[in-house]
């Protein structure tokens, strides 16, 4: 049994200094709800031994607060791939980079590539990923690289946008 969270990147600001959509920041908004989902995180005792993040600044700066305030350590990477993948695409990485034996991976990134994941693996069309949103799924698999051709593996234990975090 494996655990995969999914993480949409928290509320950014509309226009970036440079222009470019991958260099928007977070707004004060969005910086409160990623440190919501970090004590999310730490209320059930969610520690992923990895997180796999797209560079883009708002998934950044996203990891960075939920990092903070769940207060935990673990390994973080970095994949330009993240930033515009579909679920495929994201599936990919996963079975490529992620070692058998880590158990518990979060994968902060983007939609529609993140919903497009959740809804693949659970078949649940219907659970929605605003911005800082973080799912869990449980899948029935021994390894990570089992996702590579397999659909409707998991069960969708939550879904829960950041200000849950402060009803738990």
């Amino acid at each position: 049994m494996k655990t995969l969270l999914l993480l949409r990147h928290a509320q950014p600001t509309q226009t970036s200094p440079t222009g470019r959509d991958f260099d928007r920041p977070l707004t004060d908004e969005g910086r409160a709800a990623a440190s919501l989902v970090g004590q999310l995180l730490r209320q059930r005792q969610l520690k992923p031994d990895i997180i796999l993040c797209s560079p883009a600044v708002r998934a950044h700066q996203t990891v960075d607060h939920v990092i903070a305030a769940a207060r935990f350590r673990c390994a973080l990477h970095f994949y330009d791939r993240i930033y515009e993948a579909s679920a495929e695409g994201l599936i990919g990485l996963i079975a490529e980079v992620v070692e058998a034996g880590a158990g518990v991976i979060l994968v902060a990134g983007h939609n529609p590539g993140l919903l497009e994941l959740l809804s693949r693996l659970t078949g649940d069309y219907r659970t929605p990923m605003l911005p800082a949103t973080l799912a869990r799924v449980d899948l029935d698999i021994a390894a990570w690289d089992e996702l590579r051709a397999t659909a409707e593996i998991g069960r969708l234990a939550f879904a829960l946008p950041p200000e849950a975090a402060q009803g738990h």
